[in-house]
């Protein structure tokens, strides 16, 4: 007997025979995010009008106080190029998190207003329509698309539009980290319906979804055909990966002309994921992954640089008043020098002074190895995280407050200016910490540490030291420039937590 038919073969169910409810949905998910999308072109053309015809003639001659005869009949086909260009990118069909959804949006949007720019260009209409008036648009677009996409959609979920309902199979760690990670997003919009798992001792458990509503296992991988029908839910999660190659490969043949869609969690935990391309071979009988080294490329290494220069440069300028004030207030706080150089490995395990603005007193050392002997659990808790949590005995009361903003790390700017450090990165780890990097010490060290980096805004100090070391390694292998700057920006949610950085 073949592996085939230990699994159900599941009877084909074409579109016609869905329920019609759940095509009208779609449909009217799409009309929505269309519509979202027009009105946010139309915001930006709006703005960049008023900017066009409100301040540019006050700073320049060169602009005329009104715009072209007769423009906006000839700039309404915007409103459809930028909705295809969208479509082109999948981002009509495709679901991702906000910030993986903004790559493609800035992407879609350069598409377009290049593609405009070119037909203006080509037809010779640049006295007819302003390309001040376009490029000021395209400018405004990078910010109201993603805004107005952002509030539209938790409005479309509120009013239970937005909302793709999946079934997970198997209902193992793999199957709960998916319900756990696709409940804590509800921009992607998934709701897990149910389980499908053939042990028995799960039947009668629930975990906590979306919505508040509990999930439960409805069946097992036999049932999975009448749970369809009963919950009208066609599009599946396979996450079974303790299965073998072969046995994954039948059950996903055996459910695939009975549902929508179907996507394959494989036992790949830690694989780098983005860049990676999928392709075929022997006519398409043999699926393989190409994987980047993306810091390998002297291209990209660039773009960091140049990225680190710039941007560096920029906030050191913003922030040159602020950083005055703290070094005032540190010499009135306790005795001893503003800043702090310590040494950290750096690129290739070379060693550089990573400068901070000094946080602790300066016997820091002697109040640890005191602390520490008079209070067991806090040892412990220093030997897994390698901090101290609550209130750490060898930090002045400024530099209380600069951990828990992490305004002490603006003197690393410098180290960026440098090139010893890179705004974003794995975190500078000390010599002495070298031994707990084990397995992951050559992944690190490949780039630069960072000001901020991927653990940082993924849990900072709630993570153990091995997590943290796991999260640096992710980053290294899956970097890009668009993740560079997220990370960016997604620090700023983070700097008015009240855990303490270091």
């Amino acid at each position: 007997m073949s592996e085939l038919a230990t699994f159900p073969v599941i009877e084909a169910v074409s579109p016609s025979s869905r329920p019609l409810a759940g095509q009208l949905r779609r449909l009217a998910e799409t009309a929505a995010l269309v519509s979202l999308d027009v009105l946010a072109v139309a915001l930006s053309f709006a703005a960049a009008a008023s900017l066009r015809l409100g301040v540019l003639p006050y700073l320049s001659s060169a602009f005329a106080p009104q715009l072209p005869p007769g423009i906006l009949g000839k700039i309404g086909w915007f409103a459809l190029l930028v909705p295809a260009a969208l479509a082109y990118e999948g981002l009509y069909t495709g679901r991702y998190s906000f910030w993986q959804e903004c790559g493609r949006l800035v992407k879609a949007l350069c598409l377009a207003f290049v593609f405009a720019l070119a037909v203006i260009t080509l037809t010779k209409t640049t006295a007819e329509v302003s390309r001040t008036l376009v490029v000021l648009a395209w400018l405004f677009a990078l910010l109201f698309l993603p805004a107005v996409r952002y509030g539209g959609k938790h409005l479309l979920a509120r009013l239970g539009l937005w909302r793709r309902r999946v079934l997970v199979l198997g209902a193992g760690r793999t199957g709960i980290m998916i319900l756990q990670a696709l409940s804590a997003d509800p921009y992607l919009g998934y709701q897990v319906v149910g389980f499908l798992d053939d042990d028995p001792r799960k039947k009668h458990y629930t975990w906590p979804g979306s919505n508040r509503a509990d999930v439960r296992v409805l069946g097992g991988f036999k049932d999975v055909g009448r749970v369809m029908r009963e919950t009208g839910v066609y599009n599946l999660i396979v996450a079974v990966p303790g299965l073998t190659g072969r046995k994954l490969v039948a059950l996903v043949n055996s459910l695939q002309t009975g549902c929508e869609s179907i996507l394959v969690v494989p036992d790949l935990f830690g694989l780098p994921v983005l860049g990676a391309e999928a392709d075929y071979f022997f006519n398409e009988q043999i699926l393989g992954l190409r994987i980047k080294n993306n810091l390998a490329s002297p291209v990209n290494a660039f773009l960091k640089r140049a990225f680190d220069l710039v941007v560096g440069s920029i906030i050191l300028l913003l922030v040159s008043p602020v950083m005055l004030l703290i070094a005032c207030s540190i010499k009135l706080d306790s005795p001893g020098p503003v800043f702090y150089a310590s040494p950290r490995l750096g690129r290739g395990g070379r060693l550089f002074n990573c400068y901070k603005f000094r946080t602790m007193h300066l016997n820091n050392e002697a109040i640890l190895q005191a602390y520490l002997q008079n209070n067991p659990l806090a040892r412990q808790e220093w030997e897994k995280y390698r901090k101290i949590k609550g209130s750490d005995p060898r930090v002045t009361r400024v530099g209380r407050f600069l951990r828990r903003t992490s305004l002490d790390e603006l003197p690393q700017l410098f180290n960026v200016l440098r090139g010893e450090m890179s705004l974003v990165g794995p975190r500078p780890y000390l010599l002495t910490e070298a031994d707990y990097l084990t397995g992951y010490q050559d992944t690190i060290l490949l780039t630069p540490p960072g000001i901020t980096g991927l653990w940082q805004v993924s849990g900072r100090n709630k993570l153990k030291f091995a997590e943290r070391i796991r999260l640096e390694a992710w980053y290294v292998r899956n970097w890009s420039l668009w993740m560079d700057i997220t990370l960016l920006i997604r620090t700023l949610g983070v700097l008015n937590k009240k855990d303490e950085a270091y």
